[in-house]
C-alpha cells in the first residue's frame, strides 16, 4: 500500500509539473502578445505614407526557442537545452492593417476566415537528417487582428544541433487549383517598433530557428 500510494503521489507530482509549463507557456504567450502590439503601436505612431510601394498582405515570423522555467521579464531565447527538456518556439501570423485605400488587407482576408496551415520541419543538421518526432502541422482560421499567435512545444530526445522551418500557406481555393498565399518564416531574436513598417515586416533575418541540444 505504501508503495501505490508513493507511486500515486509521484503521477500527481508529475501531473502539476505539467500543468505548471502549460500554464507558463500561456502566461508567455501574452506577453508576447502585449509585447507585439506595443511594439506596432509605437511603430504605427511614426509611420508615413509610402509613394508606389508594394502593400505586403501579410507574413510569418517566428520567435524563440524559449525553454523552462520562463522568466516572464520578457525571457530571451534560450537555443541550449538538454536531452527531454522541453523548449516552445511561437509562430507570428502578421495580417497587415495598413494598406490605402481602405479596405486594408487585414480586413479583406481576416474577414473572409480563411483557413491557414503552418508547417514545422525540424532537422539535425549534424546527421543531415529529419526529426518526425518535432516536426508537424499547426492549423486555424485567420480573424481580423493584427496577430495570430501559435505555441509550438519540441521535446528534443537526440543530442545535435536542429533547425526548424516554419511554412504557412493561406489556404484561399481548398477545392479549386488556385495556387494559395505561402511563405516562410523568418526568425525575429526580439521584439520592438522597426520590425514593422506600414508595407507589412521590414525585418528579415531569413534564416531557421535554430538550438542545441545536449544530453
Amino acid at each position: 500500500m505504501a508503495v501505490a500510494s508513493a507511486k500515486r503521489e509521484l503521477v500527481a507530482a508529475k501531473g502539476a509539473e505539467v500543468e505548471r509549463e502549460e500554464l507558463a507557456v500561456e502566461e508567455l504567450q501574452a506577453v508576447l502578445l502585449e509585447r507585439l502590439e506595443a511594439a506596432y503601436e509605437e511603430a504605427k505612431a511614426s509611420w508615413r505614407p509610402e509613394i508606389a510601394a508594394p502593400t505586403n498582405w501579410w507574413d510569418i515570423m517566428a520567435v524563440g526557442p524559449f525553454s523552462a522555467p520562463f522568466d516572464l521579464g520578457f525571457p530571451k531565447p534560450n537555443p541550449i537545452v538538454r536531452v527531454g527538456q522541453p523548449l516552445v518556439i511561437f509562430s507570428v501570423l502578421f495580417l497587415n492593417p495598413a494598406g490605402p485605400p481602405a479596405p486594408s488587407p487585414m480586413q479583406i482576408v481576416g474577414g473572409a476566415l480563411l483557413p491557414y496551415r503552418i508547417t514545422y520541419n525540424t532537422n539535425n543538421v549534424i546527421t543531415m537528417s529529419p526529426d518526425a518526432t518535432m516536426s508537424g502541422t499547426v492549423t486555424g482560421n485567420l480573424a481580423p487582428v493584427p496577430f495570430i499567435l501559435n505555441a509550438i512545444t519540441l521535446t528534443p530526445n537526440t543530442p545535435g544541433l536542429y533547425e526548424v522551418h516554419l511554412r504557412a500557406q493561406i489556404l484561399t481555393a481548398l477545392s479549386t487549383t488556385m495556387v494559395p498565399f505561402a511563405g516562410y518564416a523568418s526568425r525575429v531574436d526580439s521584439i520592438h517598433a522597426s520590425i514593422f513598417g506600414p508595407s507589412g515586416l521590414i525585418i528579415r533575418f531569413e534564416q531557421p530557428v535554430r538550438f542545441d541540444v545536449y544530453a
